[in-house]
């Protein structure tokens, strides 16, 4: 059973091949890698094929494929080139900047595979820039699974944090993946595969190392701001089932 991973990069360089090599370090071998490098530029896109050709020559035995970007496309648009070039039953993520613990796809895939849902999510835990867990992000609100109250739950609490996700690769491509929107993508992804019908299945433990940076990004300042109200717009349209 492969598990393609989908990494999209911008603007990383050691970080990508720690994201990587906590790949290749995965207890659960039989897995595809596919970066896709959003840089459009020369500089970061000889940086990134250098860290993915390091790891390829440390770890041979893994399947990396890599993806350039001939334009900037954002998280979104990049994410799903990645999915739609993935061969594998199972889909998971891992931002260019965390990290999976070794037992991560493990002990995810036997928790989907026996539940049969078609995604599912752990629980998550920040980490700062100098690797001081600073908050714990569990999932034990999720009592029912039926599509009204998983809307709700989300509704409240975000089932987010892409690095916790997996998916059946057929309903995560049947869905069409994620909606091509930069600020909230992970939110309107799993709203659309609650709204869609999908199963959710939640796994009480985390197997991941999400850092959160103090520096701005692509989704800082105003464009944060514009996509932060387009996300409360969309979400009070769902209110009254609260």
């Amino acid at each position: 059973m492969i598990v393609s991973i989908i990494i999209p990069t911008y603007k990383r360089e050691a970080e990508l091949k720690r994201a990587l090599v906590s790949i290749a370090e995965q207890t659960y071998k039989d897995l595809e890698v596919i970066v896709v490098d959003d840089n459009a530029n020369e500089k970061m896109n000889a940086i990134v094929k250098t860290n993915v050709e390091e790891v390829r020559k440390s770890f041979p035995e893994l399947d990396i494929k890599l993806i350039v970007n001939e334009q900037n496309m954002g998280s979104a648009k990049t994410r799903n080139i990645g999915i739609f070039e993935a061969k594998g039953q199972y889909i998971s993520f891992l931002d260019d900047d965390d990290i999976y613990l070794p037992q991560k796809i493990e002990h995810q895939l036997k928790h989907i595979m026996e539940s049969g849902a078609d995604f599912s999510v752990t629980d998550l835990e920040l980490y700062n820039e100098n690797g001081k867990l600073i908050e714990t992000r569990k999932r034990s609100y999720i009592e029912k699974t039926d599509k009204n109250s998983l809307i709700c739950y989300h509704l409240k609490y975000h089932i987010t944090g892409t690095d916790s996700l997996m998916f059946k690769a057929d309903y995560l491509k049947k869905i069409g993946g994620f909606d091509e929107i930069d600020i909230g993508d992970e939110y309107y992804l799993v709203f659309k595969a609650i709204n869609e019908g999908g199963t959710l299945s939640y796994l009480n433990r985390c197997d991941i190392k999400a850092f959160v940076h103090k520096s701005g990004g692509l989704s800082s300042g105003d464009t944060r701001i514009e996509g932060e109200k387009a996300l409360y717009r969309f979400k009070r349209r769902y209110f009254d089932l609260l």
